[in-house]
């Protein structure tokens, strides 16, 4: 993986979590919202590791 997948896949993560952020704010813990993007916030963490590991 090249330095700058690193860091676009980091800011990814990093703007889905303020995203989560704003959506329990706004909705609670329960709301579907909430769910769906949790869900693509942990396929982006996934994918991280995935990639990270798979280069070494």
């Amino acid at each position: 993986m090249t330095w700058w997948m690193d860091i676009l896949i980091l800011e990814l993560i990093r703007e889905k979590k303020a995203e989560l952020l704003n959506i329990v704010e706004h909705y609670g813990f329960n709301h579907l919202k909430m769910i769906q993007c949790s869900q693509e916030l942990d396929h982006l963490l996934n994918l991280h590791e995935k990639i990270k590991y798979s280069s070494m």
